[in-house]
């Protein structure tokens, strides 16, 4: 057998003309849309260096613009129930929604929040002492967003002085854990095994003992305490039938940079002050890269909600690092990652603009909401999904607050404010005060 050998410069033509293996490049882009009066949605794909690709959505709020407002909502407007995203927007009529913080998935307290949430100054969940997004009380109408942490603070104490610290609130007690549930949590208390549980009235006087750790009744206006362990003791001793408690619990920010109307936890902080802050708050997928939403404010007040894609081709995910990197390229001051994975949902003007890793968008425990109250026709489309598809205002008052509406913006501010607590709940009296503002203001 003969062997022809190559000549030399034919072994160098051959060797040249095999081209390097590259990488494949998705598609990269990065466009903006005006989606209503002071909401701008963007839309990014782009590479880091050599990783990626990442597929990021922006929604740009500007507070201060009139017809802005923000709300967070529960899943179906009740608490331990899920909802997705694109379901609360369609009810409400927001222009936009993001997901909020992280729940319980399965099981009888099913979207129930893990982390702390309070609306309208009333806290809902206690939390874990994490990282949170806080809606400020309003000045002049105007919306303002910070990141703090949550702490829970709450005691019980009888007259003659002897207290017993609250742990939690609208969850079941573990150890020897004293835990508050109100009306809104449901009729009745979770069942279970052993435990103590005394029922308040308003004027927090004993009201029912239940010894053997079974449900028991949460009064209208009322409370439940229980416990289990020292704190079931503590109640035996102490919360005899006629017996009159003082019950007293709030979130605390820290930093308390206004006073917290609502609070949506979730964590943890990955922004302080304009730079790259990932705060240790005991969460294990910091460093792993996952689907994303963040909340982030920038150093004009400019107030981003962020998804980022993940566990797909085109977009696998970030770490939350990377994440905080590219919000402070983006100008954030401070940021806060909120709720991610399967729950990362992103709706704007009724469509899903991020693409779920779940087969399906995912239900949900609560929502970011963003609306654009800018004419009297936005406003009273407001006012009919209220009627119709939230249950905010009872159905009877529907004539009379259709009539203030025609008559203008003040005149329903003040129907709103005789019936809110009446028929109008606060989410809806707050939605319908802000949008008489924003259309008044618009026509100055």
């Amino acid at each position: 057998m003969r062997f022809l050998a190559l000549p030399a410069a034919a072994t160098v033509i051959l060797a040249q003309s095999a081209p390097p293996l590259e990488k494949p490049q998705a598609e990269t882009f990065d466009r903006t849309e005006e989606v209503a009066p002071g909401v701008t949605f963007r839309e990014r794909r782009f590479w880091r260096g050599d990783e990626g690709p990442f597929t990021m959505q922006i929604l740009e709020i500007q507070p201060k613009h009139p017809a802005v407002n923000l709300l967070a909502v529960r899943g179906n407007d009740r608490l331990n129930s899920r909802e997705t995203v694109s379901s609360m927007a369609r009810r409400y009529g927001a222009v936009a929604a993001v997901n909020g913080g992280y729940f319980v998935v399965s099981g009888p307290l099913a979207g129930a929040s893990t982390g702390p949430w309070q609306f309208n100054r009333r806290p809902a969940y206690a939390g874990l002492g994490r990282s949170g997004v806080v809606f400020c009380e309003e000045q002049d109408f105007v919306e303002q967003l910070e990141v703090a942490r949550i702490d829970w603070q709450g005691e019980v104490r009888i007259a003659a002085g002897q207290f017993y610290p609250l742990a939690g609130l609208n969850r079941a007690a573990a150890g020897d854990e004293l835990v508050v549930f109100q009306p809104e949590f449901g009729e009745t208390t979770p069942a279970a095994e052993e435990g103590v549980g005394v029922a308040l009235d308003s004027g927090g006087k004993v009201v029912a003992i239940e010894e053997e750790g079974g449900g028991i009744s949460i009064p209208e206006g009322g409370l439940v305490l229980t416990g289990k362990g020292a704190a079931a003791e503590w109640l035996v001793r102490h919360a005899t039938e006629g017996a009159e408690l003082q019950v007293a619990y709030a979130l605390r920010t820290s930093p308390a940079f206004c006073v917290a109307e609502d609070i949506v936890g979730a964590g943890p902080r990955i922004v302080r002050e304009g730079e790259v802050s990932v705060a240790e708050e005991g969460f294990g997928h910091a460093a792993v890269r996952h689907p994303r939403t963040a909340a982030a404010v920038t150093r004009r007040g400019t107030i981003l909600l962020v998804t980022v894609d993940g566990r797909q081709a085109n977009s696998i995910g970030m770490r939350l690092d990377e994440l905080a990197e590219e919000l402070v390229a983006l100008g954030a001051r401070e940021a806060v990652n909120l709720d991610g994975g399967g729950s990362t949902t992103m709706v704007v003007q009724g469509r899903i603009r991020n693409s779920p890793s779940d087969p399906r968008e995912r239900p949900v425990s609560d929502g970011i909401l963003v609306f654009s109250i800018a004419s009297t026709e936005d406003l009273q489309g407001l006012l009919e999904r209220l009627v119709n598809n939230t249950g905010h205002i009872q159905p009877q008052h529907w004539p009379a607050l259709r009539e203030a509406l025609w008559e203008g913006p003040a005149a329903l501010r003040q129907a709103v404010n005789a019936l809110e607590g009446r028929g109008v709940s606060p989410a809806a009296a707050r939605l319908l005060r802000e949008g008489a503002y924003a259309v008044e203001a618009q026509a100055r």
